[in-house]
């Protein structure tokens, strides 16, 4: 069978740089600093500093845009990332640039430059650097002044205003600007047209659309499942829950080209959004999210996973999620072989999700370098009760099993269809949060 030639061009512009990145952050900065949040719910919002009711406030709260964008583009190097994505324009109850645009349609802009200073820091690190987009005006009237001017209070004229604002940004930033992320608003031929809009100005830029429903547009190239309906099980574990559409319209995702992004940040209930499902997996457990980015890269096909984390107003991480980012990056001191460069490993004869023997349940993401069929990764992120493993290969009988990160080969036996190991060291998974395991067939 072959490939249709918009399935192939997508991939092309995916294997330029982001199906191998694998690992972002996404920062949600600005006047609501980490969303979810109104700012006509004022500053200091349960004791958290992180709304501010005008582009004035927030720019007198901020240091220099380069200071932010060291900041940000720092972390992220730090724990390992290979992109960064910027919240340019933010949705909700006060779109503020982050730039000091000319544009008289945005009420809201900064006067301080942070767009700009944050993609020259993003690729003096070596980061690819993305920008979030609101597709929708939403309730423009809920704050005064009003978040736009009279003339983009309609679909046509919102969009008018931010083709305007795109082409500015092309004249000011050019291709530094390495993809956009765009979100929400309501349907019509305005948002379908959009996007295609967007590719003549940055023909190689990933577009993303939150959630994969919108993947029927061509330029799009990845969708988002931006949050579960269901407590999934494990409860860091990502696709295999996600079964129904999400609240915000996100569909089940589909096996290739998508990007996930699990909410991160204080005072929010962002990620699974039901009972209990609170910023405290995160900050109790400097493994979750972790073991949530092993569930991302693990399972589907060229997934990524872009967690988004709300920031301080001088861009540093929150000390509380300092310890999940400081977790990822000591696993990537030695795991990256089973990231970076790799796609999930559905389909493949090594099974990813749970494993057992007898009831000694354990979990595993399993992975695959690019293009390779005899090599597969298991991301152990929960070890099997009571020590012994069977996993599941297809009757497949490897070569080789050994341990990523001492390098020690593992013995095992086959049963029935799959290879069993007993004696095993699970220590890594409580050190490190994750145990790899290395197939070779």
């Amino acid at each position: 069978m072959n490939r249709s030639p918009l399935w192939l061009a997508r991939r092309e512009r995916l294997m330029k740089w982001w199906a191998e990145a694998r690992f972002g952050l996404f920062y949600h900065y600005g006047l609501f600093t980490g969303g979810g949040y109104s700012i006509r719910d004022g500053a200091d919002v349960h004791g958290e500093p992180l709304t501010y009711p005008t582009a004035e406030a927030f720019d007198a709260a901020t240091p220099d845009p380069e200071v932010v964008a060291a900041n940000l583009c720092d972390a992220a190097a730090n724990c390992g990332a290979r992109y960064v994505i910027l919240t340019a324009l933010h949705g909700g109850e006060a779109m503020c640039v982050l730039f000091p645009t000319r544009n008289p349609a945005y009420n809201y802009k900064t006067k301080k430059d942070y767009v700009g200073a944050f993609l020259d820091a993003a690729h003096a690190r070596g980061l690819k650097a993305e920008l979030y987009v609101p597709l929708g005006v939403g309730a423009w009237d809920v704050v005064d002044p009003p978040m736009v001017a009279e003339g983009a209070r309609d679909l046509p004229g919102y969009f008018a205003a931010l083709r305007d604002l795109f082409r500015e940004m092309r004249e000011r930033y050019g291709d530094r600007i390495d993809g956009f992320w765009f979100d929400g608003g309501q349907e019509g031929p305005e948002r379908a047209a959009f996007p295609a809009f967007v590719r003549s100005l940055w023909p190689d830029a990933v577009l993303t659309s939150n959630g994969d429903g919108e993947l029927w547009v061509d330029e799009y190239d990845v969708g988002t499942s931006e949050e579960y309906e269901e407590e999934p099980s494990p409860p860091w574990n990502r696709w295999s829950a996600y079964r129904r559409n999400g609240r915000w319209g996100s569909t089940p995702p589909r096996r290739d080209f998508n990007e996930d992004i699990p909410h991160v940040g204080k005072n929010f209930k962002w990620w699974w959004c039901g009972e209990g499902s609170t910023e405290e997996r995160y900050t109790s457990d400097r493994f979750f999210l972790l073991r949530q980015f092993v569930a991302c890269v693990g399972q589907r096909g060229m997934w990524n996973f872009a967690p988004g984390i709300g920031p301080c107003a001088d861009g540093t991480m929150p000390a509380e999620i300092q310890p999940s980012l400081d977790a990822i990056r000591d696993f990537l001191a030695w795991g990256s072989e089973a990231v970076f460069g790799t796609q999930g490993g559905e389909r493949s004869v090594l099974t990813p999700g749970y494993f057992d023997h007898h009831n000694s349940i354990g979990w595993a993401g399993v992975s695959r370098p690019f293009g390779r069929e005899d090599k597969l990764y298991a991301m152990v992120a929960q070890a099997p009760t009571k020590g012994f493993a069977l996993f599941e290969t297809d009757g497949f009988v490897p070569k080789k099993i050994s341990d990523l990160r001492t390098g020690a080969e593992l013995p095992f036996q086959m049963w029935g269809s799959g290879p069993y190991l007993e004696g095993v060291d699970w220590g890594d998974v409580d050190r490190y949060g994750v145990k790899v395991l290395v197939f070779e067939f």
